[in-house]
């Protein structure tokens, strides 16, 4: 296994937790061939930056803080978009002669990449060190910047889970609502939380119904259900959405309903308790959008792609649909990168996105799974001639070329930028989902070099 394979072996585990970043670092470590490799990001210290992970290939160290003056990481956050990488290929020790760690160390070069958020402004930063001297490489440059944006998107979704755990610990000490409802949906006893929901003092529950005090259409619809089942002898734990009159905004709830019985052991109505975890749900949301969805385009990502992937197979074996899929990649992309920088496709590749899904119906899935590379699901009814899904099919892909079919103008110059397009239509034993996306990126390929044939022939005469 060469040290590139084994670095995106290290990658390829999904993150669950920390450890996720000393992967990452050790795979840093071994594209760029040196000895140590760091995530740091400023500190809410002043003028101080903390380490997250620093590890030096074999072990793994605490994260511990330093002194940004006079260290090669003060010159990182000087740089300003698009710049965002930096090299001391060597006299590591004679450039930065009072910082400590790199005379601990022994280090005599240095290699950063910033680590920026959606605004621009600098989340982190990786780097590598190392006792030999570095020399500039495209394939360390390319491969520091997939993993800042990689690690970029983990550190936020790591942060949104400790506000995730800090919540929790938050609702177990904090004030529930409880209330016990009879067999009338009556109120019989509610606690001080319902007076923050409602704004009402407790004594205007007592002797009330539940649809007096949220409505007909909340009770019948959202309420009544769950508190039958209750009244029923069912114990339930469940999340709704309610909307009091004074609140601004709906509440998530996380409600329980618990039958209470009588000393005969007839039910006699329900105590219920909820917790607000409206802040906890819209966090949870925002992982899983993270999870699934290509932080530069908002498309759905490789994870999203064969999940809906598999849906449409078994909804195919059922007969409900016939599955599509649809490769697209980018004509004169590649120019646009080597000679603008990676700052200018990125706008590029945030336009060709919007311009797919301007295109595509609503029933089509369109995902970004990696570099200028998209990949279309569409569908189509069960059971038609398969000259029929071809037609539709060829449509369609004339749609995404016209459209995709650009001239980009930078810093006045015109850019012409096209798309090729493979199309596959699924069989109904096709089972391997990575062997229906290879299918279309064969044709696609097919396309792209039927394409370079005819220039080329064009261009002799």
């Amino acid at each position: 296994m060469t040290d590139i394979e084994e670095a995106l072996a290290l990658l390829a585990a999904p993150c669950t937790d920390e450890r996720f970043f000393q992967r990452a670092l050790k795979a840093l470590a071994l594209v760029t061939q040196c000895r140590w490799a760091a995530f740091g990001r400023p500190s809410e210290n002043k003028g101080m930056a903390e380490v997250v992970a620093f590890c030096d290939i074999k072990h793994s160290i605490p994260g511990f803080e330093f002194n940004l003056k006079g260290s090669p990481c003060e010159t990182i956050y000087q740089l300003r978009y698009p710049d965002t990488h930096i090299l001391y290929p060597k006299d590591l020790q004679t450039l930065f002669p009072n910082f400590q760690l790199i005379k601990d160390l022994g280090a005599n070069s240095y290699q950063a990449e910033l680590i920026l958020a959606d605004d621009g402004s600098p989340i982190g930063h990786i780097l590598v060190m190392d006792t030999e001297s570095q020399a500039d490489s495209i394939k360390s440059r390319e491969f520091f910047r997939l993993l800042a944006q990689r690690i970029g998107v983990e550190y936020k979704r790591l942060l949104i889970s400790r506000e995730l755990a800090l919540h929790r610990q938050m609702i177990a000490v904090s004030e529930q609502f409880m209330s016990f409802v009879d067999n009338d949906y009556r109120y019989h006893v509610v606690s001080k939380g319902y007076e923050t929901i409602f704004d009402r003092p407790v004594q205007e529950f007592i002797g009330k119904t539940v649809e007096e005090i949220h409505g007909e259409e909340v009770f019948s619809q959202h309420l009544k259900p769950l508190l039958d089942r209750s009244l029923a002898g069912e114990t339930i734990n469940t999340q709704t959405w309610i909307h009091p009159p004074n609140q601004h905004s709906p509440m998530y709830l996380n409600v329980h309903h618990n039958p209470y019985y009588s000393e005969s052991g007839n039910v006699h109505g329900v105590i219920v308790s909820a917790h607000n975890i409206s802040e906890i749900h819209a966090a949870k949301v925002e992982i899983e959008h993270f999870a699934n969805h290509d932080p530069l385009t908002g498309l759905s990502n490789r994870r999203a792609l064969f999940e809906a992937l598999q849906h449409k197979i078994n909804a195919q074996k059922s007969g409900k649909l016939r599955l599509a899929v649809m490769y697209i990649d980018l004509d004169g992309f590649k120019l646009i990168n080597d000679r603008f920088g990676h700052h200018q496709g990125d706008k590029v590749l945030i336009d060709v996105a919007a311009r797919i899904k301007g295109c595509a119906g609503s029933d089509e899935l369109i995902s970004r799974i990696g570099g200028d590379e998209f990949v279309v699901l569409t569908s189509f009814a069960y059971g038609l001639p398969r000259s029929s899904y071809q037609a539709k099919l060829e449509a369609l892909s004339e749609q995404f070329l016209i459209q995709l079919r650009m001239n980009i103008e930078i810093n006045g110059e015109h850019i012409p930028v096209s798309a090729s397009i493979g199309s596959y239509i699924a069989d109904d034993n096709d089972n391997d989902l990575s062997a229906i996306i290879c299918k279309a990126d064969k044709e696609m390929y097919n396309s792209k070099k039927a394409k370079c044939s005819l220039s080329c022939t064009l261009n002799l005469n």
